[in-house]
């Protein structure tokens, strides 16, 4: 496979030539890997291996764009792709298309290069012609035309220099963009208009260029560049050999051969490589990862490894310092990778033309332990060597750590365990071997059990079997525990040195020392964690179930509790390690609590802190069911149910690359909306917010919170990529999102977007002005019309008041009046046969007088019944008459009148005249008040009436006392009226009196205008 670009530089007549030499090659590959099996077996202890990475393949069926031909890695975190369908970001977990801020769009999707630079910029070079840059806001300008004029024809690499210039290594040459002028660099700058393949900057900012054949260093001082000579080629080699320059951790460069790198020479470099320098664009070759190790592409096929390569050699020769390769089809996407990528996490990106791969380092690896059907016991041993066994096969080995070596032990082997004082005992047909401080002896079992197993408490062995009782060796002989029965056993786990502990089907805990049952847990007491699973002490006694964990605080177990608590059931395993980290091995994985975490959550009961280590970590299966946690050296061994794996308890890698939001959309009701000050459609009910952040590690762990101002009180929290309202009110809002990695790194700002939604004609502020305007005038209205009606049944009761008096007075007229009349006329008469001296004569005159006295008066009431509601403004002329009359000695009364007097209702003045009548003579005879007041107020929104007097007030039973209706009396006049009648009084303290009349009911304006009334 020969690149693009060595295609487009080696004439036509050379290229069969270049051809051969790859396939004579390759049999030199083939033999070479041969001889460096050998050299590197006991490499594979000392480096990772590949099948150790956390491996991820991307395919058509995932979403893969297409065959890639440029990768780099943006500092916002994108990974680009340059495809043939077009240019992609990948955020770990879906692949997007490009979009573009001001809607430019690529000049061709025949790219050839991609360049990240630490701004944010992103450079992009075609096959053809021209050049293009992605700003970091998303702008895409055009720095070079895809014209045949362009100075940019076939762009290989590019760098951005110290002092902003750009350089581009093009088919034609060197080219150089300063101040917006592109620049060819030539003979005059001491380097060759030739096809330029390669083009770096050195941690110390030494510029190198390279044509096939011969490698350059920029001289900053002459503005010159220098040819570099390397050492001879090995034989058979060919000279223009100059394919790619690599940077390894120390900031020395390498020349990247088919085979071999070679250190460019130079002065030691001052300074290491630069953070994510392999992210910026994607090699050919290979790479040095941030650890040293060496990865190269198809090697003959495939990747290959080479753990520890960027040492202190010159040269590396890649057959022979690989430690480990893929190379068959199921353990690659594809055999023909054609590009590498170290992204700013760590992670190992492999593209080809149908996959795009990840290689994520794993806490965990596996031990190489031979297969087997069903779990493994593991019994470290005082040397620091492990007995393992494999009961449903009976096979047992010895392994080193030290030398990785195992060694498979004669016999059938059919349990091992383990004692807190480090006792070890193997379980075989022949017998028991038991050794303890490096002395090994023998002892002969009772008989072989089926299922056999077999603990030891460090005094004691314990051997029990499926349905068969447990015997117990004091040292001596053989016992038999009979009680419980047999099968009512689940667990066993030695305690302290003399303790065993045994569980039961029913959850109770049972603890034997020296051999005798002691004591005796039940569920209660446990905190219902269920049946026991696994048992240690760390120092405090911890007990694990299927359905969680409880710790002994010195009183009582206390029930652990976790963000998730699924994570503590089922633990089968539980270890501390020399800083006081738990670890514990359950159902969802391994999980990892410090120990201040642990002490926090033993005395205050809070959730327990974790790091759960799990599938996404190389935790293969589930917790295997044994004590599934064992230490062997310096290393956590982990048995699983598929298999064994280990880890450095002192691991602590976390990724610290702060995940940036991105908001990859905004729609609503099915339409889509731009991420620039966004106005939502009016009668819009459904908004959709769509957005990410690109993580590569582990995207599936990244958590989003967001939250839109307005609507929202507290932070929305979740791995959801979308969020969605329904039915937003009109107005602006604000949306903020922010993401956080697997490690709980945060983001370190906001993504925030601000929009409105426009209201529909009924939102808008002035349909609801006109709405109020409208609801005012409708309140008017009813107002307007109740009043008429009000009024007008204040007419018709004075109507009909009037016509009882004019009955009234023409009945008084024609009966009473008429009758006394003829009873004057009869005692005159009388009075004339009288004599004049006649005493009965002068008290019928003075009869005669009183009665035509009571005749003018009973005229002159007459005449006020059929006169009364003339409409003439006379309630404060009654008022002040009334106060006159009543007062008495001692008794000052006053009148006065505020506002303009305005005639009054007849109906209205009639009964204020009275209601002020009775109120006065109240006062004037029950007060004993010095001073009386009247006040009439002509308001404008309504006419008050108040009666005061400085008297002893009205005490509280006088209203209930039986005869006393003026007060009754007073209140019912008001409500005829439509009045408010209000009393204000206490003992000591007088009293006042205010009837209130609504203007549209007191005032006589004469007859109403019907457009008042809206008629």
């Amino acid at each position: 496979m020969i690149p693009h670009w060595m295609k487009q530089a080696i004439p036509r007549n050379r290229q069969q030539l270049v051809i051969g030499q790859w396939t004579t090659r390759l049999a030199y590959h083939l033999t070479i890997a041969l001889a460096g099996l050998l050299f590197t077996q006991g490499a594979f202890a000392n480096g990772p291996k590949l099948d150790h990475f956390n491996h991820s393949v991307w395919t058509a069926k995932e979403g893969f764009p297409g065959p890639i031909v440029a990768m780099a890695q943006t500092t916002d975190g994108w990974l680009w792709l340059a495809t043939s369908n077009g240019l992609y970001r990948f955020d770990g977990m879906r692949f997007h298309p490009l979009t573009t801020t001001n809607g430019a769009h690529l000049l061709s999707n025949r790219m050839h290069m991609l360049n990240a630079e630490t701004n944010g910029d992103l450079y992009i070079g075609y096959e053809d012609h021209g050049l293009s840059v992605l700003h970091a806001d998303g702008r895409l300008e055009h720095l070079a035309p895809a014209t045949k004029d362009s100075p940019i024809t076939g762009s290989n690499t590019m760098v951005r220099d110290i002092d902003g210039a750009v350089w581009v290594a093009t088919a034609k040459g060197l080219m150089r963009l300063e101040q917006g002028s592109w620049t060819q660099v030539g003979a005059k700058h001491g380097y060759p208009n030739e096809f330029t393949p390669l083009l770096s900057m050195d941690s110390g900012g030494q510029l190198w260029a390279a044509t096939l054949t011969q490698l350059f260093r920029y001289e900053r001082g002459s503005r010159r560049f220098v040819p570099v000579d390397l050492p001879p080629p090995a034989p058979g080699e060919r000279t223009d050999r100059f394919l790619a320059l690599m940077m390894s951790p120390d900031g020395r460069l390498w020349n990247a051969e088919e085979r071999a790198f070679i250190a460019v020479p130079g002065p030691v470099p001052v300074k290491r490589r630069p953070p994510h320098a392999n992210a910026r664009d994607a090699s050919y070759y290979g790479l040095f990862d941030r650890d040293g190790n060496l990865w190269a592409l198809r090697c003959p096929t495939g990747v290959c490894l080479a753990a520890g390569a960027a040492g202190n050699s010159e040269r590396i020769d890649i057959a022979a310092a690989t430690t480990s390769h893929l190379d068959q089809a199921w353990q690659l996407g594809s055999l023909s990778p054609n590009l590498m990528l170290e992204d700013r996490e760590g992670n190992i990106w492999i593209s080809s033309a149908t996959s795009l791969e990840r290689f994520r380092k794993n806490p965990l690896t596996p031990v190489d332990l031979p297969p087997t059907n069903g779990n493994y016991h593991l019994a470290p041993d005082a040397d620091g060597s492990v007995w393992v066994v494999a009961p449903r096969s009976k096979q047992g080995w010895h392994f080193e750590p030290a030398g990785r070596h195992l060694t498979e032990l004669s016999g059938k082997y059919r349990s091992a365990a383990r004692s807190a004082d480090g006792t070890v005992v193997l379980l075989t047909e022949d017998g028991i071997r038991r050794r303890r401080d490096g002395a090994e002896d023998r002892i002969d079992p009772p008989s072989m059990p089926p299922g056999a197993w077999l603990r030891t408490d460090g005094e004691r062995l314990w051997l029990g079997g499926r349905g068969t009782p447990v015997q117990i060796w004091d040292g001596r002989n053989w016992e038999t525990l009979t009680n419980p029965k047999p099968d009512e056993f689940t667990f066993s786990a030695a305690g302290k040195p003399g303790q065993m502990w045994r569980g039961l089907v029913d959850g109770r805990l049972l603890l034997f020392e020296h051999g005798q049952r002691t004591r005796e847990i039940d569920q209660v007491a446990l905190g219902g964690i269920g049946q026991a699973s696994c048992l240690a002490a760390l120092p405090e006694l911890v007990v694990c179930g299927e359905d969680g964990v409880v710790a002994w605080d010195g009183r009582r177990f206390r029930r652990l509790h976790a963000l998730h608590d699924e994570v503590l059931h089922n633990v089968t395993g539980i270890m501390v390690t020399a800083d006081g980290t738990r670890w514990l091995n359950g159902r969802s994985g391994l999980v990892r609590v410090e120990a201040a975490d642990w002490r926090r959550s033993i005395e205050s009961g809070a959730p327990l802190r974790i790091t759960l280590i799990d599938a996404l970590d190389g935790y293969p299966g589930t917790a295997a069911y044994q004590p599934s946690l064992t230490m062997v050296g310096n290393r956590l061994w982990i048995s699983t149910s598929a298999g064994v794996v280990e880890i450095d308890p002192s691991w602590r890698e976390i990724n610290r690359i702060a995940p940036q939001v991105a908001l990859l959309g905004l729609s609503g009701d099915g339409v889509a909306y731009p991420l620039v000050t966004p106005r939502i459609r009016a009668g819009t009910t459904r908004l959709r917010f769509d957005f990410t952040a690109p993580s590569l590690r582990k995207p599936e762990r990244v958590v989003f919170s967001y939250r839109l101002d307005g609507v929202d009180d507290v932070w929305q929290t979740g791995t959801e990529r979308s969020a969605t309202y329904t039915g937003l009110a009109p107005g602006l809002y604000r949306f903020r999102v922010r993401a956080m990695n697997e490690d709980g790194v945060w983001s370190e700002r906001e993504r925030l977007l601000a929009f409105e939604v426009v209201p529909t004609l009924v939102q808008t502020v002035y349909f609801k002005m006109a709405c109020g305007i409208f609801a005012l005038i409708l309140l008017w209205l009813c107002y307007r019309i109740r009043l008429y009606y009000l009024t007008r049944r204040l007419n018709r009761h004075y109507q009909v008041q009037l016509e009882e008096r004019a009955r009234i007075a023409r009945e008084l007229h024609d009966s009473l009046l008429q009758s006394c009349q003829g009873a004057v006329l009869y005692m005159t008469a009388a009075v004339r046969d009288l004599r004049g001296d006649s005493p009965l004569r002068e008290r019928l005159q003075g009869g005669v007088r009183q009665l035509n006295d009571a005749i003018v008066e009973g005229r002159n009431k007459v005449a006020g019944l059929r006169t009364a509601g003339s409409g003439e403004p006379r309630l404060s002329d009654y008022l002040r008459e009334a106060g006159e009359q009543e007062a008495g000695p001692g008794q000052h009364f006053a009148l006065r009148v505020s506002g303009r007097v305005r005639p009054l209702q007849p109906v209205v003045e009639q009964e204020l005249c009275a209601i002020g009548r009775e109120a006065l003579r109240n006062a004037f005879r029950h007060a004993g008040a010095s001073l009386h007041e009247v006040l009439v107020d002509y308001g404008a929104r309504s006419l008050v009436l108040s009666i005061r007097d400085n008297g002893h007030g009205i005490d509280a039973g006088v209203r209930d006392k039986p005869g006393h209706w003026g007060l009754h009396g007073i209140e019912e006049r008001a409500r005829l009226i439509h009045a408010e009648a209000t009393l204000h009084t206490s003992p000591g303290n007088g009293t006042l009196w205010r009837i209130e009349v609504k203007a549209g009911l007191a005032y006589d304006e004469g007859k109403p205008r019907r457009w008042r009334l809206g008629f």
